[in-house]
């Protein structure tokens, strides 16, 4: 489990533009998938972390599933940096 969320007021401008939920992103921070990148760390809402997220909670999964491929990226205290939408696959 994470430490409690923090946002930068660049990421609380990003979610604003990009309309998306305090508590989906809330979601993401402690369910997310890692992934290592450029000295931070990034968190997408994939699959697996939505089946995690929902645990059979069907209305649940179908609203989280409206923001699959969303991610995070958090910086090295934790805090959100930014969010949007992958608009393409990412790169091993």
């Amino acid at each position: 489990m994470r430490s409690v969320m923090q946002l930068t007021r660049h990421a609380e401008q990003r979610l604003a533009q990009r309309c998306l939920p305090k508590d989906v992103v809330a979601t993401i921070f402690e369910y997310g998938s890692e992934r290592h990148s450029k000295g931070a760390l990034s968190l997408t809402l994939d699959r697996e972390a939505i089946e995690l997220a929902a645990d059979g909670d069907r209305a649940l999964l179908q609203r989280l599933a409206r923001y699959r491929g969303v991610y995070l990226i958090v910086g090295d205290r934790e805090r959100v940096i930014t969010a949007a939408r992958r608009s393409r696959r990412f790169r091993q």
